[in-house]
C-alpha cells in the first residue's frame, strides 16, 4: 500500500503508533504491516508534494524505494517476487494515484508537471516553482530538444502535412513536447502518431491529449517487431529509448520495421550503458560501433554521434542531413 505523508497524515498518526519502521530514505519511509511470520506485508509511504508529481519520481523510485524494497521483500514467497522493473513500475503508478481521490486528475497532474519541467517556458497554466529537475526529466528534456532539432532540419515546402511517428512512445510526452512548440516541419505536423504495447499507457496519454485539445496527437497499440503494422509511411519515425528494451535477436527485424515506415527520416535514440538496466526493463546495451553496425543495415545514407545517449540517424537518400 502508498500512502502519501502529506495527503494520509490522519491516518499515518495511528500507523506510526501502532507499527516499527523498518526503513527509511529521503524520500520513503517502509513500515511493516504484519508480524514477520508467514507473508509480510508493508505500507510505503513517500515525501512527495503535489508539484513534485512528475516523472521524476521515477528517479527516487528507482534509486531510492527499490533498494529498499529489494532488501524487504514483499512476500516471503519467491513464486510472488515480482521483477525489479515490475516493482519500478507499479511503485510511480501507486505514487500517482496516491495524490487525489480522481485517478484521472492525479494522472493529468503528472503530465502537466512533467511537461512544464520539460519546457518549462509552455504551457503557463500549468507552471509552478521547483527546483533544478533531476536526472529523468533533465535528461530527456536534452533528448527531445534534440530530436526536435533533428526533425526541424526536414525539409516543410510540400503542401502535403508533415506525419512523425513515436514508437516506443511510454507516456507521450515526446509528441506532447513537441506539441508546445511548434516550429520549422513540426509546425506543419497534423499527423502525430504514438506506438506504445502498453495499453494502460496508450488510453492515459490519450486522455491527456483530447483534454489539451491536441487533435493532431492520437496514440496506438502497437508491436514493432510485428510485420505489417501499417502501410503508409511518416516523413520522421522517431524510436527514443526503445532498442534496449528489446532482446537482441529482435533488433535487426524491429529496425528494418521501423525503416519501412519511414518517408524521410529515421531517428533512433538508446542509452549508453556497460549493463543493461534491469530497474527500466534494458535488456542489452549499445555503443556507437553497434549503432554503426545498424546503420549498415539500411544501406541508405546515415550518421552516428554521442549527445545524451548514442544516436543513429538514417534519410532516404532523396533526403539530405
Amino acid at each position: 500500500m502508498m500512502l502519501s505523508r502529506t495527503r494520509h497524515q490522519r491516518l499515518l498518526e495511528g500507523l506510526t503508533g501502532c507499527h516499527p519502521l523498518a526503513a527509511a530514505s529521503d524520500h520513503f519511509s517502509l513500515y511493516r504491516l504484519a508480524p514477520p511470520v508467514g507473508e509480510d506485508e508493508w505500507i510505503i509511504v513517500h515525501d512527495f508534494q503535489a508539484e513534485q508529481i512528475d516523472n521524476d519520481i521515477g528517479h527516487y523510485v528507482a534509486e531510492e524505494l527499490l533498494p529498499l524494497l529489494t532488501a524487504h521483500p514483499l512476500v516471503n514467497d519467491p513464486r510472488y517476487t515480482r521483477s525489479e522493473q515490475q516493482l519500478f513500475e507499479a511503485s510511480v503508478g501507486d505514487i500517482v494515484r496516491s495524490m487525489d481521490n480522481d485517478i484521472r486528475r492525479a494522472w493529468h497532474r503528472f503530465y502537466d508537471n512533467t511537461l512544464t519541467a520539460l519546457q518549462p517556458d509552455v504551457w503557463n497554466q500549468a507552471a509552478r516553482p521547483k527546483a533544478a529537475p533531476a536526472p529523468f526529466i533533465r535528461e530527456f528534456s536534452a533528448i527531445y530538444t534534440h530530436a526536435r532539432r533533428l526533425l526541424n532540419d526536414l525539409p516543410s515546402g510540400s503542401s502535403r502535412p508533415f506525419t512523425m511517428l513515436d514508437v516506443a512512445t511510454c507516456f507521450g510526452f515526446f509528441p506532447l513536447f513537441l506539441a508546445q512548440r511548434r516550429t520549422g516541419p513540426s509546425e506543419y505536423l497534423q499527423d502525430i502518431v504514438g506506438w506504445d504495447m502498453n495499453p494502460a499507457l496508450v488510453d492515459l496519454a490519450n486522455d491527456y491529449a483530447r483534454h489539451r485539445h491536441c487533435s493532431h496527437i492520437h496514440f496506438e497499440l502497437a508491436d514493432i517487431r510485428e510485420t505489417g503494422q501499417r502501410t503508409i509511411a511518416f516523413d520522421a519515425v522517431c524510436a527514443i529509448h526503445l532498442l534496449e528494451h528489446l532482446e537482441s535477436e529482435h533488433t535487426a527485424g524491429a529496425l528494418d520495421n521501423l525503416w519501412q515506415l519511414t518517408r524521410q527520416r529515421l531517428i533512433v535514440a538508446v542509452p549508453l550503458e556497460a549493463v543493461p538496466d534491469a530497474r527500466f526493463g534494458h535488456r542489452q546495451v549499445f555503443d556507437l560501433q553497434r549503432l554503426h553496425e545498424l546503420g549498415r543495415q539500411l544501406h541508405s545514407p546515415y550518421e552516428v554521434f554521442e549527445d545524451h545517449g548514442g544516436w543513429l540517424v538514417a534519410d532516404r537518400p532523396h533526403c539530405q542531413f
